[in-house]
């Protein structure tokens, strides 16, 4: 839905709100995981965890790149110089480019988003990693005995 400047809101039927729905579900789901791997409940082998955060992190770069083109939308021409084109394209405008509901605020949302994830899985392949060292050594130990 969009207001009287054009700014979209996450309320009704779909367009930016949905996709602001959408990542507000997404970020949801991202501290789900982490909460879950910080509790032992789940466990990623490290060498599929540093791969997961790859994806993420040439996701995060892919839309960045993204992003930096968006520039192009929001200058909207050709729709006359009447009142009603001038506000026409001021609302195109804030729909390309408003910091927390238009595609630039969003694909930054999104974007932030990638790399919180490739973060949790680089930091879960560490962990096990570490984990797994610190069993080997140990059983290396009681070896010794």
């Amino acid at each position: 839905m969009a207001d009287d400047q054009g700014a979209v809101t996450s309320g009704g039927g779909g367009g930016w709100g949905n996709i602001a729905a959408q990542l507000t579900g997404i970020k949801a789901q991202t501290e789900q995981v982490r909460e879950k791997v910080a509790a032992g409940r789940l466990k990623f082998d490290p060498s599929a965890a540093s791969n997961a955060a790859k994806a993420y992190e040439q996701a995060q770069q892919r839309l960045t790149r993204l992003t930096r083109n968006i520039d192009a939308l929001s200058r909207v021409q050709g729709l006359g110089e009447y009142g009603s084109a001038t506000q026409l394209a001021g609302k195109f405008e804030s729909k390309a480019t408003d910091s927390k509901t238009g595609a630039v605020g969003l694909l930054t949302q999104l974007g932030d988003e990638l790399k919180e994830k490739a973060d949790m899985f680089r930091q879960a392949a560490e962990e096990y990693a570490a984990t797994d060292e610190s069993i080997e050594e140990a059983l290396r130990r009681g070896e010794q005995r």
